[in-house]
């Protein structure tokens, strides 16, 4: 059986029901002919017909109407005498009623018809309709399809971050002529009795647009802007000074209106306040251990704030000396917030908390140093000997032991009475040493420094390494050298005098020398004297002087020793070189 015959012969079953006196004679016989010449009436293009898949939208009114009207268009040729009429059938989709309607021919080219079928709010219904001549039908039209929604949206809910209601606490962030944007949101509820939207005979049209008007109830001519699927919409405008109420009204699919107009009263300010500059107090604790949660509490003045507002936190330590972002802070609206934060690096951790101003504060920032607690690197130095010849070659050798991510140590000279200065720098070997020279001229402290890592603090480890004075002499008065044993002798008359001159280094201006004199014979070498002291000169100089008269033919040697006092504590005693002479006549 083709679909139209189906569609023709549920009409037909319908026909002979409870409704028949409302139809023509004719339709109660079960097999009412159909006549495929007459013409098919024409539906409208409005709001009752739509596809099963994709049905239209009506509103009823409250309560439901006992049926519905559709209008058609029905061929108005007269045959013998009949003018056509048409005849329309209607069910609800979920087959729980049917009904007929039909009108007899009317002049002109569209038809009312009225089928008494009750519209139930969230139901679908289809509908098609047939031309009827007093004798057969024409073939059914395509159905058409619609669902209705009965239900007001609800009154919708206006917000505005700019303007807060008039009895509310808060102030404007804006004044006149600045744009600003009102949200609204409201719902499409479903029928009653209905938990579940979709659910067979739940049907609600959904939120459509909304409607508004300044210091008016929405009317002909009223702004409108579109409802997004969650029932949200929004206005973005510039408004003058004073009291303003803004009307909103939810309008849904099927043309249903909220009962009532949303009323949103505010001020707008000719011009806002200069802005405040609040303080920023924080706290945070002095000392914090590694890996272990601590917490910054701050409190920002000239309270209040807007809710959802957040305070900026950059931490900077040695793992990040430019800064990381931590997760912004929430502000309260008595302008307090706190940060929690489980550091990873030893050291200090700087915290910056900035907040970024609105229209009503200035931007503000402050910063809290916590130490954070690391371990104790092991660091030592040594020297190759205790002490040294003035300006011979030190090795001086650091170590550190185990650390994180720090394996570089520095070493540092100071002489006595000197500056510090850097000598060595660098990364420690396998063995976690660091070696290098120095040539010192007097007592110097050596320094070996370790700065530190993410996890190991920063150490240091000294030593201290003498050095001998230099004591440099050369004879003068001598008119002649000669060798003996390999050995450079000079020559003095016996009616002459040797004269030992020496220089101690460093400037030893006003310390002691003395001089020692010793003569060979009996294959030995045997002290002859020891003199007194001699005051170095302001140059550090002294000389020493022998007499020869009775040394004729005989060898010497001559040497002088700096004898440092409790006055000099950078350098130790020294005897200089032995300098050789003989005497002739």
């Amino acid at each position: 059986m083709n679909r139209p015959a189906h569609r023709r012969g549920r009409l037909a079953l319908l026909l002979a029901g409870a409704i028949v006196a409302a139809l023509p004679a004719a339709a109660a016989a079960d097999e009412t002919p159909i006549d495929p010449a007459l013409p098919a009436p024409t539906l409208p293009s409005g709001a009752d017909c739509g596809s099963d898949s994709n049905p239209t939208w009506r509103t009823v009114s409250s309560p439901p109407p006992a049926g519905m009207t559709v209008s058609i268009g029905v061929p108005r040729p007269t045959v013998n005498g009949v003018t056509y009429q048409g005849v329309v059938h209607a069910w609800d989709v979920d087959g729980s009623q049917a009904a007929d309607g039909s009108v007899p021919g009317q002049p002109g080219p569209v038809q009312s018809v009225y089928v008494p079928l009750p519209l139930a709010d969230g139901h679908t219904y289809g509908w098609h309709a047939s031309t009827y001549d007093g004798r057969a039908y024409s073939n059914p039209t395509e159905p058409c399809y619609f669902r209705v929604d009965g239900s007001a949206p609800l009154a919708p809910v206006v917000t505005n971050p700019d303007f807060p209601p008039m009895g509310s606490p808060g102030t404007p962030t804006k004044a006149a002529g600045q744009p600003t944007t009102f949200s609204f949101s409201s719902s499409d509820p479903l029928p009653s009795g209905c938990a579940e939207a979709g659910a067979p005979d739940c049907q609600a049209s959904g939120l459509d647009h909304f409607e508004y008007a300044l210091d008016r109830e929405p009317g002909i001519g009223a702004g409108r802007a579109p409802a997004d699927a969650g029932g949200n919409g929004s206005l973005t405008t510039a408004l003058s000074w004073g009291v303003h109420t803004l009307y909103v009204v939810g309008v849904d699919v099927a043309g249903n209106r909220s009962r009532a107009p949303a009323a949103y009263t505010f001020t707008v300010p000719s011009q806002l306040p200069p802005p405040s500059r609040p303080t920023l107090d924080l706290t945070a604790p002095a000392t914090a251990g590694r890996g272990a949660q601590l917490t910054v509490s701050g409190q920002l003045s000239a309270a209040p704030y807007s809710s959802g507002e957040v305070v900026h936190v950059l931490k900077s330590d040695l793992a990040h000396p430019t800064g990381v972002a931590l997760p912004d802070a929430p502000l309260s609206t008595d302008g307090t917030f706190r940060i929690a934060d489980v550091p990873q690096v030893g050291g200090t951790n700087t915290y910056t908390v900035t907040y970024p101003g609105d229209s009503t504060h200035q931007a503000v920032n402050a910063s809290a140093a916590v130490q954070v607690s690391r371990n104790a690197a092991a660091v030592s130095i040594t020297t190759d000997a205790p002490s040294y010849a003035y300006g011979a070659t030190a090795r001086i050798t650091a170590h550190l032991g185990t650390t994180y991510n720090g394996r570089t140590l520095a070493i540092y000279a100071q002489p006595y009475g000197g500056r510090k200065t850097l000598i060595e720098t660098g990364t420690v070997d396998s063995h976690g040493n660091l070696a290098t020279t120095y040539k010192p001229t007097r007592k110097t402290t050596f320094t070996a420094a370790f700065a530190g890592d993410y996890r190991y603090a920063p150490a240091t480890a000294a030593t201290t390494a003498s050095a001998y004075a230099k004591v440099s002499g050369s004879l003068s008065g001598y008119y002649g050298s000669t060798h003996y044993g390999g050995l450079l002798y000079r020559v003095y008359h016996h009616t002459a005098k040797a004269k030992l001159n020496i220089t101690v280094t460093p400037n030893k201006a006003g310390q002691c020398v003395k001089f020692q004199i010793q003569r060979y014979y009996s294959d030995a070498w045997h002290t002859q004297s020891t003199s007194s002291c001699h005051a170095l000169s302001t140059t550090s100089t002294s000389y020493g002087t022998v007499t020869l008269t009775n040394a004729l033919n005989s060898k010497f040697r001559m040497r002088a020793e700096y004898v440092h006092s409790s006055k000099d504590t950078g350098n130790l005693s020294t005897w200089g070189v032995w300098q050789y002479f003989t005497v002739r006549k």
